[in-house]
C-alpha cells in the first residue's frame, strides 16, 4: 500500500472543497473585519443618536417647563394688571362720584342761599310796597304828606305790632 496516494487531487470534490476553504479564509481575513467594523460603527452611531435624542428630550422637557412657568407668570402678571386697572378705575369712579356729589351739594346750598336772598328781597319789596300803600292811605286819611323816614318808622311799628286781622 502506498503511503501517499495522490489520486484524490484529480477529484472535483477536492478542488471544490479546497476553494471553499480558501474562500472562507479570505472572507474571514478581509471581509468579516470590514463588515464588523461597519456594524460596530453603525452600533456606535445608533448609541450616539440615542444619547443625543435623550439629551434633546431632556432639554425639550426643561424648555417646556420653563415656557410653562413663564406662561403662568405672564398670566399672573396680566391678571394683576387687570385687577390694578379695575381697582384704579373704581377709585377714579368713586372720586368722580364724590366730586359730583360735592358739586351738587354746593349748588344746592347756593340755590338755597339764592332762594333765601330772593325771599328777603321779596319781603323788602313787600315791606316797601306796604309802606308806600300805608303812606298813601295815611296821606289820604290825614290829608297831609309824611316824609319817607317817618313812613318807614310808622310801618315798622305797625309790622312789629302785627296786622290786626292776621
Amino acid at each position: 500500500m502506498d503511503l501517499f496516494v495522490l489520486d484524490y487531487l484529480h477529484s472535483q470534490y477536492f478542488w471544490t472543497g479546497l476553494a471553499f476553504i480558501i474562500l472562507l479564509g479570505i472572507i474571514s481575513k478581509f471581509v468579516l473585519p470590514a463588515i464588523n467594523a461597519v456594524l460596530d460603527a453603525r452600533a456606535h452611531q445608533v448609541k450616539t443618536d440615542l444619547t443625543a435624542a435623550e439629551t434633546a428630550r431632556t432639554e425639550g422637557q426643561a424648555v417646556l417647563a420653563e415656557y410653562q412657568a413663564q406662561l403662568a407668570l405672564a398670566r399672573k402678571e396680566s391678571a394683576d394688571v387687570v385687577s390694578r386697572a379695575r381697582a384704579e378705575a373704581e377709585g377714579m369712579a368713586k372720586t368722580r362720584i364724590a366730586e359730583v356729589e360735592a358739586e351738587l351739594t354746593r349748588k344746592a346750598e347756593e340755590a338755597r342761599q339764592h332762594i333765601a336772598a330772593a325771599k328777603q328781597e321779596a319781603l323788602r319789596d313787600v315791606q316797601r310796597d306796604v309802606a308806600e300803600l300805608a303812606l298813601a292811605a295815611a296821606e289820604k286819611l290825614l290829608q297831609r304828606q309824611l316824609d319817607p323816614a317817618g313812613a318807614r318808622q310808622l310801618t315798622d311799628e305797625i309790622l312789629k305790632r302785627g296786622l290786626p286781622n292776621a
